[in-house]
């Protein structure tokens, strides 16, 4: 089953096309990350599956619904989608429980002993229960974005989205964070990841989609992009980054 669809994407920033008409396909159960160079347009690719930039022409579809189509509620739709940023955006003033419980409770009127329990539970599977009743200026950067993961899964996603979700991290830090990754792929979770972390897309990544200058310029299994990548600028990039 298709979880989510593009189809001819593009975004402009004024004059600058951003994307240039991208196509892409993910599975239920499937891990796809996205790599290339600076400025290739990947971070913007994300952030327009869930529209949380404005797309200027193609569509996205989530479970055959259609983002782009004014009629839909894009907010419902949205309450699917977990999203990870580079930043955690943690709220600082709320603890790492009121961090969890706020979106669950607003949004599915969850009580609070169920809220309390789904926190706890969440921050097990992170490794993080310990610091429930922490707040996030107390926090290593590795912490806080396992806590974000956490907050991402309370509304109980069909996909997860990550932003280069370890690029803010200290490189002792970037193991833990990809672990909780790692578990989430083992668990069967649809994802679409944003990444610099080579040995991470090669393990887990169901497929890698290569872009450049705002186009897709190759895609396939890790094996064949890693060791048998057909494109040029994509054996120039890995040349520089392997």
């Amino acid at each position: 089953m298709i979880k989510l669809r593009t189809e001819g994407l593009r975004k402009s920033f004024g004059d600058l096309e951003v994307l240039k008409g991208l196509d892409l396909e993910v599975a239920e159960g499937e891990v796809v990350v996205i790599i290339g160079p600076s400025g290739s347009g990947k971070s913007t690719f994300l952030r327009c599956m869930n529209l949380l930039e404005e797309v200027n022409g193609g569509r996205v579809i989530i479970d055959d619904h259609d983002l782009t189509d004014p009629s839909q509620n894009i907010n419902k739709i949205r309450e699917n989608i977990g999203m990870v940023f580079q930043q955690f955006n943690l709220f600082p003033h709320l603890s790492v429980r009121e961090n969890i419980m706020m979106a669950p409770k607003q949004l599915r009127n969850v009580s609070d002993k169920e809220a309390e329990e789904l926190t706890m539970r969440l921050l097990k599977s992170v490794g993080m229960e310990d610091k429930i009743d922490a707040y996030p200026n107390s926090l290593s950067r590795g912490q806080k974005q396992r806590i974000a993961i956490a907050r991402a899964l309370a509304m109980d996603p069909d996909i997860m989205l990550f932003d280069e979700p370890t690029s803010a991290l200290d490189p002792e830090m970037v193991g833990e964070v990809l672990e909780v990754m790692q578990n989430l792929a083992e668990e069967g979770m649809t994802m679409v990841v944003v990444t610099h972390e080579m040995g991470f897309a090669r393990e887990m990544a169901d497929r890698i989609i290569f872009m450049d200058e705002g186009h897709i310029v190759e895609r396939g299994t890790p094996e064949q992009i890693f060791d048998h990548p057909k494109n040029e600028r994509t054996k120039d990039f890995l040349e520089k980054v392997l």
